[in-house]
């Protein structure tokens, strides 16, 4: 596979990752943590980053399995922001 060229107008780049419930059967997931990492894509170094725990709407969505598998329990969240909360700094942060 060609790798694309980097567009010399492209000063920054973005990585983020999420964290989520684990659900049962039949149960949505939720966003437990965002995090993401501005990179200038020429010299490679890291120019921010921002990182949050996200309350989702829900508590009860975060299960024992949940908790095993990503480490986040319910009081890490319960007065954590929603994701309405940091929907704007994650807008800005991937749109910048």
């Amino acid at each position: 596979m060609d790798s694309l060229p980097l567009s010399d107008d492209r000063s920054e780049i973005v990585f983020f990752d999420v964290e989520t419930t684990i659900p049962e059967q039949g149960q949505p997931f939720a966003i437990l943590e965002f995090g993401a990492i501005l990179v200038c894509p020429r010299k490679l170094t890291e120019l921010r980053n921002y990182t949050s725990l996200v309350q989702p709407a829900d508590l009860s969505l975060i299960s024992e399995k949940s908790k095993q598998c990503n480490g986040i329990s319910r009081e890490a969240v319960e007065n954590a922001p929603t994701f309405a909360d940091i929907a704007p700094a994650v807008y800005n942060l991937l749109h910048g």
